[in-house]
């Protein structure tokens, strides 16, 4: 009877959750084991067990690999996109602006440790793992960032440089500065590696990069 009474206690714990609190726990394991193993790595059982669910109470939630992973993604993206909006409808100078988003992605993305080695693997795979839904929320956050560009050209501050092109010389550097971190942290060759550099170091940087990119010529 005791046996019996020790193994019931996992499952009423895992009961008396509540809907909201599974659903996190599931998506912090997932986000572990989509960073570790990538889409075609990751096993749903690993995420389960790292959830301390069953996989029956995972699919109920998510409904099935393919949804958990988008729910993962979205997590950061459409963080990002709220934020990106934000900014761009705000007051404010389009430099301004723009070091705030700036600023805004490197925090999001330094909250999230796992997306930037999600969102590596996946434009290496062609996105292929991604749907509409999720393109929208990636297009808004270029779409917030291209308005602040715009302005500023319309007002004079900025120069005539191409916005996508723009958006895309500041994104990757952003990934490989968290990715960077986390083969350090995990590297046997530590010492071969560079010293890192503090989250504000790098925030002044890409905002003095991307002045320097839209600067006006004298």
């Amino acid at each position: 009877m005791r046996r019996r009474s020790q193994a019931a206690g996992p499952r009423r714990r895992r009961a008396s959750r509540r809907p909201g609190d599974t659903q996190a726990a599931v998506l912090t394991a997932a986000m572990n084991e989509f960073a570790e193993r990538g889409y075609e790595g990751a096993r749903v059982d690993r995420i389960a067990a790292g959830a301390g669910v069953n996989k029956a109470m995972l699919y109920y939630h998510f409904g099935s690999k393919q949804r958990l992973y988008l729910a993962v993604v979205r997590d950061m993206v459409g963080t990002i996109a709220a934020r990106a909006r934000q900014i761009a409808d705000s007051s404010g100078t389009a430099q301004e602006r723009l070091d705030a988003w700036v600023g805004a992605v490197v925090e999001e993305a330094a909250a999230r440790p796992w997306f930037p080695p999600i969102m590596l693997r996946e434009l290496a795979s062609g996105a292929r793992h991604l749907d509409a839904e999720t393109f929208g929320l990636l297009n808004s956050v270029f779409g917030a960032v291209r308005e602040v560009i715009v302005h500023g050209q319309e007002r004079g501050e900025f120069r005539k440089a191409d916005p996508l092109l723009t958006y895309l010389t500041i994104m990757p550097p952003i990934l490989l500065f968290f990715a960077r971190e986390r083969v350090r942290a995990a590297s046997r060759l530590v010492r071969g590696i560079a010293a890192p550099r503090s989250r504000q170091q790098f925030i002044e940087h890409m905002q003095a990069s991307m002045r320097g990119m839209l600067r006006k010529d004298p």
